[in-house]
């Protein structure tokens, strides 16, 4: 790869990263995107104020990055597939680091491609130092987007996957009347087969029901949350 493709590339890498971070009305995921970003944002204004080493699990695309803005001692990305942003390749359940090396793990979307949760789990831990931070984000009520994912999460299978931290604290993305508002908006998105009808609703239903959703979280109905698509995720070790 010439260094024109991998200017290329990375700057795909963070335009997708940027978009998750800070999600359109015509994405689908808007209501978990959002209120992910809103709940890391006051998890990492709690972390001590020090720099920090941080590792990425899954980290392609490093949406959350820039969350921490001027708090990176180190930052080292691994994922099975080698990008411009990853440091190393390599498995969440087979991490090449020593024990006690990092402030903080970021581990979004990514516990549910593993054959074993609690393996992974185990060694996110062991590569932490004592008093460092987990930073998860987890499928639960949720389709299945590719093959290769392995489960969905409840926050009893989330404590017994993380069973070594002392402290986790499991917060849902969206309640449930946001959850099956967004579960809809997805639907309709993934079953507009061709591209013009897809664009269509992007401009037009998507972003009235990302509304629709975002309303229902603010009124606080119910504090159910059977349907919520996704749990954010806070252990300490």
């Amino acid at each position: 790869m010439n260094q024109h493709e991998e200017s290329t590339e990375r700057e795909e890498l963070l335009k997708i990263a940027s978009a998750r971070l800070n999600p359109a009305w015509t994405n689908p995921n808007f209501l978990v995107l959002r209120a992910r970003k809103i709940i890391f944002e006051k998890w990492i204004h709690e972390f001590p104020q020090k720099k920090l080493q941080i590792l990425d699990v899954g980290g392609r695309y490093q949406p959350y990055r820039p969350l921490f803005e001027e708090r990176i001692s180190q930052y080292i990305a691994v994922d099975i597939l080698q990008t411009e942003l990853v440091d190393v390749v390599g498995s969440g359940d087979a991490l090449p680091f020593a024990a006690n090396t990092f402030d903080v793990a970021i581990v979004t979307q990514v516990l549910e491609y593993f054959a074993n949760p609690g393996d992974a789990g185990a060694h996110i831990y062991s590569a932490l130092k004592p008093g460092g931070k987990l930073l998860a984000s987890v499928a639960s009520f949720a389709p299945r987007f590719v093959d290769e994912e392995c489960w969905r999460f409840t926050p009893r299978g989330i404590r017994e996957s993380l069973s070594l931290f002392k402290k986790v604290e499991i917060v849902p993305e969206t309640l449930s009347l946001g959850g099956l508002v967004r579960t809809l908006n997805l639907a309709m998105h993934t079953y507009a087969h061709f591209q013009a009808v897809r664009k269509i609703h992007e401009w037009t239903f998507c972003p009235l029901l990302n509304g629709l959703g975002l309303w229902l979280e603010r009124l606080k109905l119910t504090n159910n949350d059977q349907f919520t698509p996704n749990y954010s995720v806070l252990a300490e070790k």
